[in-house]
């Protein structure tokens, strides 16, 4: 699948039931785009673990929070409107060894990643929140 936004691959992922309550759609699965970061939910995911070194080296190297990272991504365009779910789901990731602004920061520093949001900015407003 390619992403809608950019056209560019995407990474596809099954979304845990314990990470899908913290997101506004409530589909089983997700494509995270690997140039714009954008994320799409998907209602066939496939089984097998996730390829999230495809999006950048930053990604988390744990599947559980890498999956976790990427359901973040989905709602940092939307900080206000989904503060909770975002703290869920960054204390989520942080119980499984990921330091999310950390991993932001790097994140926005790779060259090989154009986010389709602010992502310097973003990460800065989450730093506030959590």
């Amino acid at each position: 699948m390619s992403c809608p936004r950019c056209d560019a691959p995407t990474v596809a992922f099954a979304i845990p039931d314990d990470l899908r309550i913290h997101l506004p759609d409530d589909r089983p699965g997700a494509a995270l785009c690997t140039r714009c970061l954008a994320v799409t939910p998907l209602d066939d995911p496939p089984a097998g673990d996730p390829s999230f070194e495809r999006v950048s080296d930053a990604f988390p190297v744990n599947d559980e929070a890498g999956v976790a990272f990427a359901c973040l991504l989905a709602l940092l365009d939307s900080l206000v409107l989904y503060r909770a779910e975002i703290d869920a789901l960054a204390a989520y990731a942080e119980t499984r060894g990921t330091d999310v602004l950390r991993t932001l920061e790097r994140l926005a520093a790779d060259d090989g990643v154009a986010p389709f949001f602010d992502l310097d900015r973003r990460a800065q407003q989450l730093e506030q929140l959590i």
